[in-house]
């Protein structure tokens, strides 16, 4: 069963606070305001989408020799892109911090659901 437009939007309002609250719980990312995390958890979502899967298959023999720990330096990367494409407005001040909130991220969005093919 697809997912109605209000399942996303409700989706992209939840992955919003997720990225408010990595804003409160780390001194190093800066998110200017709600809208802006908006625009984060929808880039995210984007990015997730089209360019994540590319990067995953790329970086098969790599990840699959460290155990799938390479797979967090490619979340981290993700986010960096997010970070790079709304860069005035929400900023995290280091690469090992954004692997730190991409894990923090992708924790929180499996507890809440957020991404999940099925309902």
């Amino acid at each position: 069963m697809k997912k109605g437009i209000t399942n996303i939007l409700f989706e992209l309002v939840l992955g919003a606070a997720v990225i408010m609250l990595m804003g409160y719980w780390f001194d190093g990312v800066y998110v200017k305001s709600f809208g802006v995390a908006f625009l984060v958890a929808l880039v995210l979502a984007l990015l997730n989408t089209f360019i994540k899967p590319i990067l995953t298959i790329i970086a098969l023999p790599i990840t699959i020799l460290s155990l799938g720990i390479f797979q967090l330096i490619i979340n981290g990367f993700i986010l960096t892109l997010a970070t790079d494409l709304l860069a005035p407005d929400f900023y995290i001040n280091s690469f090992g911090l954004t692997i730190v909130t991409s894990v923090c991220i992708s924790i929180i969005y499996s507890l809440l659901g957020i991404g999940k093919l099925n309902d």
